[in-house]
């Protein structure tokens, strides 16, 4: 197809869902031993909602358009036209909470300091204004958890071959 629609439709499902939103429903489902099905996942369905026109799809600013004409008459307005809702980890509460001490130890503590890359009276304000509620900083938290553990599994490993096999003896 020269569909731009339906080339994004098209990545977007053998990229993005099947790495990322599928995989997380399954994990979660069966973390708590439930069997999750997602009816408009439905191979049939899939290719042939692949055939229609974009203007089946999206009129206008309203996507899904089809869907949602179809299913008027079976549910209310506010429910088919309410904003796009996604689901998100609740960061913001893990590091103020459970993850309270390992944000403050990673964010603060030796291995980010040592870059020389960071201001650490800035970093000490963002931990502190984010675990006091103040301010919600949970993805510049992440983005710094996620370096300081790239600095500690990767760049600080061992890198020599006595070193790995010592380890893959153990």
């Amino acid at each position: 197809t020269d569909d731009p629609l339906a080339l994004i439709q098209y990545l977007d499902l053998k990229t993005y869902l099947v790495g990322d939103i599928n995989t997380k429903v399954d994990r979660a489902s069966m973390a708590h031993s439930l069997e999750v099905r997602e009816p408009l996942m439905d191979h049939e369905l899939l290719e042939w909602m692949a055939t229609l026109p974009s203007a089946f799809k999206v009129r206008g600013q309203e996507g899904k358009f089809l869907l949602k004409k179809a299913m008027e008459p079976r549910l209310p307005q506010d429910i088919l036209y309410r904003p796009k809702m996604g689901f998100s980890v609740p960061l913001a509460r893990w590091f103020r909470g459970p993850l309270r001490e390992r944000v403050r130890d990673a964010v603060l503590g030796p291995r980010l300091a040592a870059t020389g890359w960071f201001n650490e009276d800035y970093l000490r304000h963002v931990v502190d204004a984010h675990q006091s509620g103040i301010s919600d900083y949970s993805a510049a938290l992440w983005t710094l958890l996620m370096f300081e553990a790239f600095l500690r599994n990767v760049v600080d490993a061992p890198t020599d071959q006595a070193a790995v096999a010592g380890v893959a003896a153990q």
